[in-house]
């Protein structure tokens, strides 16, 4: 999954961090609001969208700062790749000297490799 932060608009269906966190916002802080919405409090309702937008941009805010420290900061260490390389390699030699003949060459080596990834400090993640 990658690291998206999201949008503030509640309308764009983004799933991002930012949404992800609103909805637990909203899930916590919007209790009291509900219950007065449902005793038709005049003002309620507004209230409460007016809140959740704050909580929207707050969230925003959350996961941006977040996301943007985990993109930069997060060091990667300890993998491996291996595998075998077979490389196929055919044609003929070209002519020399002493004698001006040529060979034909067909070998097909497998070679063993490793590559051990080394961070060098701060990196860059998708």
């Amino acid at each position: 999954m990658a690291l998206t932060i999201g949008t503030p608009d509640k309308d764009d269906g983004d799933p991002g961090m930012s949404t992800a966190i609103f909805a637990q916002l909203d899930e916590v802080l919007s209790a009291e609001l509900k219950s007065a919405v449902a005793e038709a409090k005049p003002g309620a309702e507004l209230a409460l969208e007016a809140a959740r937008d704050g909580w929207r941009n707050l969230a925003l805010a959350v996961a941006t700062g977040v996301i943007d420290h985990i993109v930069e900061e997060m060091e990667i260490s300890g993998v491996t790749v291996a595998g075998t390389v077979i490389v196929p390699v055919a044609g003929d030699t070209d002519a020399a000297a002493p004698s001006s003949h040529t060979h034909t060459v067909s070998i097909t080596p497998e070679v063993a490799v490793a590559l051990t990834q080394h961070n060098d400090g701060k990196g860059r993640v998708r």
